[in-house]
């Protein structure tokens, strides 16, 4: 399908008497409609890539309405992903959605079409994104992280809760069994008393560290201007791989390696953070830390590190106080990993720990669950004595079952749609997944600083240098996309 070529200006000034009508309540488009019919009106912003999974979440039960992608490639190929999708489902081909290029021009058409927007941009367009739909009351599921700054975070934390809207974050771990039952084992006393909590993962699997741009031509398929978004208008650029580091894919930002800068991404810990300190954050009750420790390879103002170490001292909750390390990357050609734990002994526990890339140990007093894997999908205890006794116990109702189920386990869209239409709240509302980005961004702002970092949870801001704040808020946005 082509693209609408009015321009946006033009249609606003024709459409300005029709604005009211684009602000409809959120569930204005279910009205009337049986519970077990309900079919929402979902929008798409990011449509390939991430997008394209997180659309499959969702396609099969409701109706993709609006895809938007900022490359016409892209936008084309998703659109007949989708329909391949439902082929391959035994479904009917679906209706073509409208495709879009600016997510802005899409709100201005079709605003009173839509029922939710689903965000799989680059980091840096999440919130302006998301902002534009909680502007017009459309129920919002954004990537993680949420945002690349913590300032942001706790704004589109507050206009969600004004707005009265169903949130999720794409962190599909928090859907799964397994984290819950790391929780219930460890509450329950299946390892002791925890002691420690030991993070990593082989990321960035990007280009990273100290970077230079080049000049170069954008691709006629991308509309550059719209990709930076909000970010301040500069030439399109690509940068020079340095020596010995991969080439694999790419020297471009576009479509992937946008991760390792600081304006656009979040690097490692914000790739993959939210996924592997997802976990963590819950068991130990949703608490902020009181001081970051951090030390990484050379950074530069514009990207993150090759690798990094963070201490988080976390203060005593539901447990004691004690320390959440996180490893990323790669040092002098090996991964960046913890210690092995002290349980895990076995020539079976020890190759698990060797292979696996990104993972979390949280060791106890009498035993350690492992996982290594970034979702805590399948977590194990070790030593494997202990884990047989935790399943014989969780048998016979000893270890009790205590925390809510996801209704739609790994597909955090669909659980996300599912509570739109049926109400209660999924598992990474942004009650719960706005504080736990914020406690991924403080281990980056311990990293920009090049300091310990202690923060300030109700001043929004380092208490120990005044220099670490100047990374909280992105310092600016481009005139006509902040909504």
């Amino acid at each position: 399908m082509g693209l609408n070529i009015i321009s946006r200006r033009h249609f606003l000034g024709r459409t300005a008497g029709l604005a009211a009508g684009a602000f409809a309540g959120p569930n204005l488009l279910l009205r009337g409609q049986n519970s077990a019919s309900k079919k929402l009106n979902l929008a798409v912003i990011g449509a390939n890539g991430k997008g394209q999974s997180d659309t499959q979440g969702v396609t099969l039960d409701h109706n993709i309405v609006a895809l938007v992608d900022v490359d016409m490639n892209r936008l084309n190929e998703a659109a007949k992903k989708r329909e391949d999708h439902h082929v391959k489902s035994g479904q009917a081909a679906p209706a073509a959605p409208k495709l879009y290029q600016d997510f802005r021009k899409m709100f201005d058409e079709m605003a009173n079409e839509i029922d939710g927007v689903i965000i799989s941009t680059p980091d840096h367009t999440h919130y302006v994104a998301a902002m534009h739909a909680i502007k017009h009351n459309k129920h919002v599921c954004v990537q993680k992280p949420l945002c690349n700054y913590i300032g942001e975070v706790r704004e589109l934390h507050q206009a969600a809760k004004t707005a009265k809207i169903t949130t999720q974050m794409g962190n599909q771990g928090r859907t799964m069994e397994g984290q819950r039952l790391a929780k219930e084992w460890i509450e329950q006393g299946a390892i002791g008393t925890l002691k420690e909590i030991r993070l990593w993962t082989n990321r960035p699997i990007w280009p990273q560290g100290p970077l230079v741009k080049k000049a170069a031509e954008c691709p006629a398929n991308l509309d550059w201007d719209l990709w930076l978004s909000s970010e301040a208008k500069e030439p399109y650029f690509e940068f020079e791989i340095p020596e010995g580091m991969s080439g694999k894919r790419g020297n471009s930002l576009h479509p992937f390696n946008w991760r390792g800068w600081w304006q656009f991404g979040s690097g490692a810990l914000g790739d993959m953070g939210c996924h592997i300190m997802d976990a963590t954050f819950s068991i130990l009750g949703q608490l902020i830390p009181e001081r970051i420790d951090a030390t990484s390879s050379p950074i530069s103002d514009t990207c993150a590190p090759v690798w990094s170490d963070l201490v988080y001292h976390m203060p005593a909750g539901k447990h004691g106080a004690l320390k959440v390390s996180w490893n990323d990357g790669s040092k002098d050609g090996k991964p960046n990993k913890p210690e092995i734990s002290p349980h895990m002994t076995s020539e079976l526990a020890k190759k698990a720990f060797e292979k696996a890339s990104s993972g979390m140990m949280f060791i106890g007093t009498e035993g350690t669950v492992f996982e290594g894997e970034a979702y805590c999908g399948s977590p194990v205890i070790y030593n494997e004595e202990r884990y047989t006794q935790v399943r014989l116990d969780m048998k016979a109702g000893k270890i009790k079952k205590t925390e809510t189920r996801s209704v739609m386990p790994n597909n955090p869209q669909g659980e996300w749609a599912h509570h739109i239409v049926n109400g209660g709240l999924p598992s990474s509302n942004f009650d719960y997944s706005c504080p736990l980005t914020e406690f991924v961004l403080l281990g980056n702002l311990a990293v920009r600083a090049q300091q310990s970092v202690q923060w300030d949870k109700q001043g929004m801001k380092v208490s120990n240098a005044e220099a670490p704040n100047k990374f909280v808020s992105r310092p600016a946005y481009r005139d006509g996309w902040k909504a």
